[in-house]
């Protein structure tokens, strides 16, 4: 089945080193490759299936400032092409770019905190960012929050009768408590949280003092 989702097609090409190409005729994209994004219309992937997307496509990303917009492929791929420069120069080139192309298909110019965290994004470096839109309909792709909020939920562990309680069993003749295994699983699922404090100057080493006193001397 192929999967249209323009992230995660230039997320897969850029992982195996089969980046996508511009191209101004999807028909034929490997002939009418341009380096070009006003000449070009589509974004070819060649990976992990042969398609190619309008440029005009919106993506999951989403920009926040000034105002909140769902970015189109070409404003994400143009970011990506742009990734080893400057921010002035990333600045300077969109500035430049949108003076050729028409109206409706401006580069979105997004801030230093959305470009880095795309680029983080789309190298692997990451599995989440609170700027890209979760996937519907794309197993696999809810992160570590969404499944740690299913294990929280009880999901993989079949139900058992009396599952979800505490119980209580005598062993030697003294009462010791048995935590249900469906408890377990969800406890296991639970993510561990620190203080601010603790996250921010880390956990700092405690150092004991011992203080000798002796008895005074008599002169």
């Amino acid at each position: 089945m192929t999967n249209s989702d323009a992230l995660i097609l230039l997320r897969a090409s850029i992982a195996a080193s089969k980046p996508p190409q511009l191209t101004s005729n999807p028909a034929e994209p490997a002939e009418n490759a341009t380096d070009s994004f006003v000449e070009a219309s589509h974004l070819y992937f060649p990976y992990p299936t042969p398609q190619s997307l309008p440029l005009t496509t919106t993506t999951r990303f989403t920009s926040t400032t000034p105002d909140t917009v769902q970015v189109d492929l070409r404003s994400i791929y143009f970011a990506w092409v742009k990734k080893d420069v400057t921010v002035p120069e990333y600045i300077a080139s969109a500035q430049e770019l949108d003076q050729q192309l028409p109206d409706g298909q401006k580069i979105r110019n997004l801030v230093f905190v959305e470009r880095l965290e795309l680029m983080t994004w789309l190298e692997g470096a990451t599995e989440d960012s609170e700027y890209i839109k979760p996937a519907e309909d794309a197993p696999g792709t809810q992160g570590a929050a969404g499944k740690a909020a299913e294990i929280a939920g009880g999901a993989g562990v079949p139900p058992q009768p009396g599952t979800g309680q505490t119980v209580t069993q005598q062993v030697g003749g003294r009462p010791v408590r048995v935590i249900d295994v469906r408890l377990q699983t969800i406890y296991s699922g639970e993510r561990s949280m620190l203080d601010h404090n603790s996250i921010l100057r880390g956990i700092k080493p405690t150092v004991s003092t011992t203080i000798c006193s002796a008895p005074p001397y008599l002169f």
